[in-house]
């Protein structure tokens, strides 16, 4: 084996930043410097080994690790073809070239069709270079090919996996009803109980078939109106299985335009959703009669608690009754009260779940006279706290007067509930250019850090501990918040050991016109 690199510069083997490297089965040393030459002056960079034998020939042939093969015919003891059949079966992806003298065009067009690349005469060699341009070439674009094709199998191999596991089917079907399938994952048996090819044109069954009559006709519509204006169509609906059981499937489908600009066909997926529809509906069933429960407890709990807030209040105002008996009295109004306010808060509740806010009707009004009368009655039921009210700055706007006398109380009630008995809640009201500001202040044990993000929250209270005596359903500052957001403003809390508790409202002298009713 002999074995000669040149280092001129010049074309490299496509695709590779070095040399070619070239396996030349020639005995005659003038022939090969020949076949170098002729390749090195039209610019190649050559690696070459040269063999002169079989057994030279098998042995550089091990590891495949050239680009070209070039070979005589007529090597001693050893001839063309049999060269031929062993370059293919240890190197069956490297051109192969017989550069040899006469073959005669019977044995030519022979060794072509046992898979030679090409054949250039030694008296022709300047056809060399073209040969081995193509061979190249040609060889390159088979790698090519046979890479595109593997990714396209492997692609193949993905997409079949990927569909296999989806958990519904991919289809793709004609766009017009009764939808006669083109195509159908394996997904359509499970979803179905019916196998893809069943749905194909001339099979025993349709997608149309096993739909819901009432949702066939809404979906043949809606698909005619989208297939029109060629958008992405997503819808639920109901299908019949195999075995006769009901399901609801989403699908989303996008119609296919042909050259013509009319839909050649729709492509989609479809999914079963039965077990979140039946989830939805359990839900939505458990929320109507939650709400149908609280209105219905709310509304009947009114009759007898005004009954017996008026008899409480006329046995007050009889002249002698003893102590004990007007503090009995009295004891059954406050409580027939604070239930009338949490029957109050259940409404309110009742109403921001249904509709998602609560209604305010405005009306020009003062705040700081309305924030006075709403103490003034606050004072007549706590007579033994203080509340102090201070004033500052013009307070007049437009605002819901029972909603903003609801916040003043559950504000201030809340500050009572939560303070020791000998200190004094601070109220203050003033005007701050368009806006005008109500703070409720206290002296109680400060709200803990972990509770205040939840303060505003539905069913959640401000103290971890509370007695019987002033607990509450936890709807309170909920409401509360609710007002103040349909009137367009804030409510913010501060709550420290060393600066009490602090509860600012901040509202808008008038109400933003999108939040009027």
């Amino acid at each position: 084996m002999k074995s000669a690199t040149a280092p001129r510069h010049g074309p490299t083997h496509p695709e590779l930043d070095r040399p070619l490297r070239l396996l030349l089965l020639e005995d005659s040393p003038l022939d090969a410097e020949l076949i170098s030459a002729q390749l090195e002056e039209s610019g190649f960079r050559l690696e070459i080994t040269r063999v002169d034998s079989h057994a030279g020939f098998n042995e550089a042939l091990s590891g495949c690790r050239f680009d070209l093969i070039l070979s005589d015919y007529h090597v001693p003891g050893f001839d063309g073809v049999a060269a031929l059949a062993a370059a293919h079966l240890a190197c069956p992806d490297v051109p192969f070239l017989f550069v040899s003298g006469a073959l005669g065009e019977e044995k030519a067009i022979e060794l072509l069709k046992r898979g030679a690349t090409d054949y250039v005469l030694k008296d022709r060699l300047e056809r060399l270079v073209p040969s081995v341009q193509r061979a190249l070439r040609e060889a390159s674009e088979r790698v090519e090919r046979r890479r595109a094709e593997e990714r396209l199998r492997e692609r193949e191999r993905t997409m079949s996996t990927l569909m296999s596991n989806l958990p519904g089917m991919a289809f793709r079907c004609a766009p017009q009803p009764p939808w006669p399938f083109e195509f159908a994952s394996e997904g359509c048996v499970a979803l179905t109980g019916w196998r893809p090819e069943d749905f194909y044109a001339g099979g025993p069954v349709t997608w149309a078939s096993i739909m819901y009559p009432e949702d066939r006709a809404r979906l043949i519509h809606e698909a005619e109106t989208t297939s029109c204006e060629q958008r992405q169509f997503t819808r639920t609906y109901r299908i019949r299985t195999r075995e006769g059981e009901e399901r609801w499937v989403w699908c989303r489908v996008v119609a296919l335009m042909g050259a013509n600009g009319t839909v050649e066909s729709v492509e989609g997926f479809v999914t079963d959703i039965t077990q979140q529809k039946e989830a939805e509906e359990e839900v939505r069933r458990r929320g109507e009669f939650e709400q149908q429960l609280i209105g219905i407890v709310s509304h009947d709990l009114r009759n007898p608690l005004n009954a017996i807030i008026l008899g409480a209040a006329t046995l007050l105002r009889r002249e002698g009754l003893d102590d004990k008996s007007s503090n009995s009295v009295r004891r059954i109004l406050s409580s027939a009260d604070r239930a009338t306010r949490m029957i109050r808060d259940l409404l309110d509740f009742t109403q921001v779940r249904l509709s998602g806010g609560i209604p305010v009707a405005v009306k020009p009004l003062d705040f700081h006279a309305h924030a006075g009368q709403v103490l003034e009655e606050l004072e007549h039921t706590h007579p033994t706290r203080t509340l102090r009210l201070t004033r500052e700055g013009d307070t007049h706007g437009e605002w819901d007067p029972d909603r903003v006398a609801q916040v003043i109380t559950n504000l201030v009630g809340n500050a009572l509930k939560y303070s020791p008995a000998g200190t004094p809640v601070e109220i203050r009201t003033r005007g701050e250019g368009d806006t005008v500001v109500l703070e409720v202040h206290n002296q109680g044990e400060p709200i803990s850090p972990e509770r205040l993000p939840h303060l505003f929250k539905p069913l959640s209270r401000g103290a971890g501990k509370v007695d019987m005596e002033t607990r509450s359903i936890g709807l309170g500052l909920y409401i509360v918040e609710s007002i103040v957001r349909a009137h367009g403003g804030s409510i913010a809390v501060r709550s420290t050991p060393e600066e009490g508790t602090l509860f600012t409202v901040t509202l808008p002298r008038r109400v933003p016109p999108g939040r009027r009713p």
